[in-house]
């Protein structure tokens, strides 16, 4: 029997080429995700570790080693006694304090550089240039305070080159000038997460950035010290005892760095993973089909098998070694493409705006095991049905006396039709109770888990939905092209089981697209709403982090002739009652004109001197209620007690959890002045007008930004967008799969029909209108995956917006009708091309050489 199936799989070559590209791709994608994840993490890797690079001793903060914007917490740092006593040490060789602080880079025409919403970071370049972490591309580390160095992404970005001036604005908001003498590679160290980095000698760095002392000391023992013994002196350290600041040994340093690499690009392989795996499920329904339809075509072939001799249990066994055989074939052809395809999975990454680069490539023996395991266990577990059919094939039918065609199979029985309903049915109860939760996080993964339940509900209950949907999208075809849509309806129906298989990997991959749609439409929809219901803003003014509107810039625009409301902004963290919080403060002349939250109970208005107001989810967290007092820390540990007087909602685009009077923000966050100053332009003066008013109002302080509505909406638009455009190219691979198995299924379904082809060629139907037959087919197959992967999706979409809205207290559902209708047209489309080949192999048979063939 081995030598059999050996026998079938090189007679039917080709009939196996098609089926095996959707395993090749399904294992190729699960192979690229992860040679891609790897290839990250050793990027990551790479980049961090470089930060231990002939260190063999470091203290850091109490904190910890800081990324992102921890490091804009001016606290947070090692005092400079410490590196003076550390360098007086008999075992230290050298030591070097790292400086990493806000430093806002001017591009060449003199406005605010940007890059990924931020403004740029400025470090310290070491006098020992073994402990740098950074490799220069061109010139050298600056050495004067004249001096600065630019990152080369930046320099590339902005046509900087060695021997220009750079314009940098100092933490006094001073603009300074600096000669660039050398251009270095930030590589992907995610502590400046694409911004634009300036470096200077370590004195300037200081003085630019205004760092109170270092984010860092970094220390080489000298030759024969170990690393333990160096740290055990620096423990003794007077300057170091009782201030909280963590030792590491350079060993330890790569290995916590390490843990943060691993800790960026585990949780988005993971996401990666998921959408692989989804094209995997794909391929095995495609794969089942393909099975199940070539055991109906050799019914004879494994009748006369049974009746020389084959058991059943060889008969069951032929056939998984078919699966076997061309399963490995497949999926180790997937790795190699799955090589070729984490190449494309940065593309895509990169085309919608998330550059992750992989400055190598990792491929590791256990991803190609992964890999090629899960195709082959796919695979095989896929033919375990139809070879289970296969058994079941009588002898006698070897006395047919016709061959390679299949009738109608059964309709679904009533186990299957009652399996599906109670599914459905318990799907539909998880959800609902998902749905009512006000968590969101729980009511997420609990209204996830009813909509996978519904899911395998609908597709148990396909052969029953199958025919009467084909009917419905076969009226008009019908009606408008005549006899061949009929046909084709005809066709497409009566088979509703192969129909309703064919058609459940499309439905899968529709489904996802039309749920990530539904949801990132509401999102548009419901922010906009909120900002025009509960932020009634025309524009605002906006600092750069660590900075503060002037105060005499408010007063300026408070004075302009154009606007008519204009109110100052506060925002800072703070401690309610033992736990930290973001807090903001208002100008009174803003409540219910430029902010009027979902007020639960109290007014906004209400909020004055020695009161607060709150996020009704924080009265459990903050154990209080409205009239009871809370203590508030500031940053500088001045504390108040505060009268919780109103409580509201979230409006869904980042309320801070507390609103209290300016007086006592000001006395708490001792902040220089306001982050944000938001107006409202007179009545009857345009736009056009108003904006030119402010523009020009603040055109002489470089660290100020205009935003109005609209630039809000576009920048969440684009934002989404991207999301959306990530999800849809991620299930395109699987969508792409579908499509595959719809022509795999056409080109067998020819071939089965060749005898019923012929006679409809003998009746007088022409070559044109047996391959229009066959593309209607196709087409009303992939319509009916399309159009129920938009029912479900739509619905699980609509499912997760209440939620949302139910926990939030605000939402709008939107339905984009017109981008659901490209998607069915798209299907349509798709359907159509995926059946060219099958249709026209079929009316190039001439009539004799079909019924011979029959």
């Amino acid at each position: 029997m081995f030598k059999t199936a050996l026998a079938n799989l090189r007679a039917h070559k080709a009939r196996m080429l098609l089926s095996s590209i959707t395993v090749l791709l399904g294992v190729g994608f699960v192979a690229g995700t992860l040679i891609f994840t790897d290839s990250i993490r050793e990027s990551f890797f790479s980049s961090f570790a470089r930060q231990a690079r002939n260190v063999d001793a470091a203290v850091v903060p109490a904190k910890g080693l800081q990324v992102a914007d921890d490091r804009r917490d001016q606290d947070t740092f090692v005092g400079p006694a410490a590196l003076d006593a550390i360098r007086r040490l008999p075992d230290v060789a050298s030591a070097e304090g790292r400086v990493v602080g806000p430093a806002p880079v001017l591009d060449q025409t003199g406005k605010l550089l940007k890059k990924s919403g931020r403004t740029g970071v400025g470090i310290a370049f070491p006098a020992d240039r073994s402990l740098s972490s950074f490799d220069f591309t061109a010139g050298r580390a600056p050495a004067a305070a004249t001096e600065v160095a630019l990152d080369k992404i930046t320099a590339e970005d902005e046509h900087y080159a060695v021997g220009d001036h750079l314009t940098v604005v100092d933490h006094a908001d001073q603009r300074r000038v600096f000669t660039v003498v050398g251009l270095f590679d930030s590589s992907v160290d995610q502590t400046y997460q694409g911004e634009s980095v300036a470096g200077f000698d370590t004195a300037t760095a200081l003085d630019v950035t205004g760092r109170g002392g270092y984010d860092q000391i970094v220390v080489r023992a000298k030759a024969g010290v170990g690393e333990d013994k160096l740290v055990a002196e620096l423990t003794d350290l007077p300057a170091l005892d009782g201030s909280g600041d963590k030792l590491y040994t350079g060993t330890q340093l790569e290995t916590e760095l390490a843990h943060k690499a691993t800790g960026y690009t585990d949780s988005f392989g993971r996401v990666l993973l998921v959408f692989a795996v989804i094209a995997a499920l794909v391929s095995a329904l495609v794969i089942q089909n393909t099975f199940q339809i070539l055991i109906a075509q050799r019914a004879r072939e494994l009748a006369l098998l049974r009746c020389v001799g084959a058991t059943r249990r060889q008969v069951f066994g032929s056939t998984l070694i078919e699966a076997f055989v061309f399963g490995t074939l497949a999926s180790v052809a997937g790795f190699f493409v799955g090589i070729g395809l984490s190449k494309g999975l940065g593309l895509l990454l990169h085309a919608v705006g998330l550059t992750i680069p992989t400055d190598n490539l990792v491929v590791k023996p256990q991803s190609a095991l992964y890999a090629i395991a899960l195709g082959m266990i796919l695979t095989v577990g896929s033919a375990l049905f139809p070879a289970r059919a296969a058994t079941r094939v009588a002898p006698v039918q070897a006395l047919s006396a016709q061959q390679g065609e299949t009738r109608v199979t059964r309709k679904a029985g009533r186990v299957r039709i009652g399996l599906g309903l109670a599914l459905a049915a318990v799907g539909l109860g998880i959800g609902y109770l998902g749905m009512q939760n006000k968590d969101p996080d729980s009511g997420f993964f609990t209204l996830t888990g009813g909509a996978c339940v519904v899911f395998v509900g609908v597709l148990a209950l396909g052969p029953v939905i199958t025919a009467p949907v084909i009917r419905v999208l076969g009226w008009l075809p019908g009606k408008v092209l005549g006899p061949t849509a009929r046909l084709a309806t005809a066709n497409a129906g009566r088979n509703p089981r192969r129909v309703a298989a064919t058609t459940a990997a499309l439905t899968i991959g529709i489904t996802l697209v039309t749920m990530f749609t539904v949801v990132t439409a509401s999102i548009k929809a419901s922010a906009t709403d909120s900002i025009k219901k509960h932020f009634p803003f025309d524009y605002q003014v906006v600092a750069e982090p660590d900075r503060a509107v002037p105060p005499g810039m408010v007063a300026k625009l408070k004075g302009l002739p154009e606007l008519s409301t204009v109110a100052a902004v506060y925002s800072g963290k703070t401690t309610l009652n033992g736990r930290g919080e973001q807090t903001a403060a208002i100008d009174p002349v803003g409540y219910h004109t430029l902010i009027d939250p979902i007020m639960k109970q109290g007014s906004i208005s209400d909020v004055v001197p020695g009161t607060i107001a709150l996020q009704d989810n924080q009265l459990g967290d903050l154990k209080t209620q409205v009239g009871q007092m809370v203590t508030v820390t500031g940053k500088n540990n001045t504390t108040a007690t505060l009268k919780v007087v109103a409580t509201y909602g979230d409006s869904g685009i980042g309320m801070p959890e507390s609103v209290m009077a300016v007086p006592d923000f000001q006395k708490l966050v001792s902040s220089p002045g306001p982050d944000t100053v938001t107006m409202l332009a007179k009545p009857g003066v345009t736009p056009a007008a108003s904006r030119h008013a402010v523009e020009q109002a603040i055109t002489d302080d470089s660290l100020l930004t205009i935003y109005s509505v609209a630039d809000y909406k576009k920048e969440l638009s684009s934002g989404l967008d991207q999301i959306l455009g990530l999800f849809t190219g991620m299930l395109g691979l699987a969508i792409l799969i579908a499509l595959i198995g719809i022509a795999n299924t056409l080109s067998l379904s020819v071939l089965e029909r060749t005898r019923e082809s012929a006679l409809l060629r003998a009746l007088g139907l022409t070559k044109p209108q047996l391959r229009r037959m066959l593309l209607a087919e196709a087409m009303l197959m992939a319509v009916l995956g399309v159009t129920l992967g938009i029912a479900m999706g739509g619905g699980f979409g609509w499912a997760l917006v209440h939620m949302f809205t139910k926990a939030t207290g605000s939402g709008t559902l939107t339905i984009p009708w017109a981008q659901l209708l490209l998607y069915v047209l798209a299907g349509a489309l798709a359907g159509t091309l995926a059946a060219v080949v099958p249709a026209r192999r079929a009316a190039r048979q001439t009539v004799a050489a079909a019924i011979t063939e029959a």
